[in-house]
């Protein structure tokens, strides 16, 4: 693929819209080299891919020569972006973004080169800023400007509350944009009031508008959108067999738009593979093993996908356990089926074990057990399994 050919790809691939498109495509092909802006808020522990997708096309950047920056928000995140949000945030602690950013560079690179990197945290310009420069700054906007996002709008149409400190969020995001002096920011379809606060932002400091690259937002594992908040991720950082086995539950329908954006499979196969699908030329199920395969690789390595990929198989397909299953120890000799599912700890409560059992989803030594009250007895060796990936053994 020819540096024109692999501009185009930059420029249309998982790309929801670009504001503006023909500017950013002459400055990529003038050979200019552009400061691409990627910001993260450490409101929780965790990348999930869909983020990802986005750190997908920051290496594309970086690929082509670019100069990534990244903006981790120690600062922002105490406000919270309120982008996607029908509620208030709840209030994130100082202590909690530390703990929060620990593992956060590790997770990013598992995608782009660090080395070639510029790294910042936001509070280095936000720590220091007087209240007067901060009012000075936030005179350039109006609060209807921020009221009529679309969230906030539908908060204020039903009577829910409006924190001041929610509206300031975009000023905020807007002017990292200004002390890095972007070039480029992306983000998800979302994102598009705070990245274009940041444009409004750079003109106002006299600076070039940054481009604006919107991309398209995947569906986590529940069909909506994929967010920590609603705890339907697939994390970049959990182990190789929890991930594939989470893509493996996806929806078919999400197949190809999985390709599209957390893959860096070929276009040109993905439309092919895309027309097979319809066709009833592939089976699903093959396709979705390739597509889970290609995202663990990308987080891991080929050999690693290719284990979880064969352990996957001997659950699901031989009925197997997992090789490296877990173990505890019971004393009791016998125990109600309900207390010996919350003793295994592979359960977060009571409840989860009572709606578990309830719904056929518990096992002993492949038999399903479904009374609460059930006795069993505690026999060493005997393997428990929970769902579809939880299993432990009496040790």
């Amino acid at each position: 693929m020819d540096k024109k050919d692999k501009i185009e790809e930059l420029l249309t691939r998982g790309v929801e819209k670009i504001i503006d498109k023909k500017t950013l495509e002459k400055r990529l092909l003038s050979g200019e080299k552009l400061r691409i802006k990627f910001g993260i808020d450490p409101t929780g522990s965790n990348i999930h891919i869909g983020r990802a997708t986005q750190l997908l096309k920051v290496r594309d950047f970086q690929d082509l020569g670019h100069k990534i920056v990244i903006i981790i928000g120690n600062f922002t995140a105490l406000i919270g972006d309120a982008s996607d949000k029908t509620d208030a945030r709840p209030i994130v602690t100082e202590k909690q973004i530390f703990e929060n950013m620990k593992g956060y560079l590790d997770q990013i690179g598992k995608v782009i080169d660090l080395d070639m990197t510029e790294i910042h945290y936001n509070n280095e310009w936000f720590e220091d800023m007087t209240t007067k420069e901060m009012v000075q700054i936030a005179m350039n906007f109006t609060a209807q400007q921020m009221i009529q996002r679309r969230n906030f709008k539908e908060r204020w149409d039903e009577g829910k509350p409006i924190g001041l400190h929610e509206l300031f969020y975009p000023i905020f995001q807007g002017y990292d944009s200004v002390m890095i002096k972007s070039d480029v920011e992306m983000g998800g379809y979302d994102q598009l009031f705070n990245i274009m606060t940041g444009r409004n932002m750079q003109e106002i400091f006299n600076q070039t508008p940054q481009e604006v690259m919107v991309l398209k937002m995947i569906e986590g594992l529940d069909g909506r959108k994929m967010s920590t908040s609603w705890g339907n991720v697939i994390n970049i950082s959990e182990p190789a067999k929890e991930m594939f086995g989470k893509l493996m539950s996806l929806k078919d329908e999400l197949m190809i738009l999985y390709f599209e954006t957390c893959t860096r499979v070929p276009m040109e196969e993905v439309k092919q593979i895309e027309k097979d699908l319809k066709k009833g030329k592939v089976n699903p199920r093959d396709i979705k093993v390739r597509l889970a395969k290609e995202i663990v690789t990308i987080y891991y390595d080929e050999k690693t996908a290719e284990k979880a990929a064969e352990e996957f198989d001997s659950i699901f397909k031989d009925k197997g356990i997992p090789e490296d299953i877990s173990v505890i120890n019971i004393s009791e000799k016998e125990m109600k089926l309900i207390d010996l599912v919350v003793k295994t700890k592979l359960v977060k409560s009571k409840g989860e074990a009572k709606r578990l059992i309830s719904q056929n989803a518990v096992k002993i030594e492949g038999e399903v057990k479904n009374d609460l009250d059930e006795i069993i007895k505690i026999e060493k060796d005997s393997v428990i399994q929970i769902g579809k990936r939880r299993f432990i053994k009496i040790k």
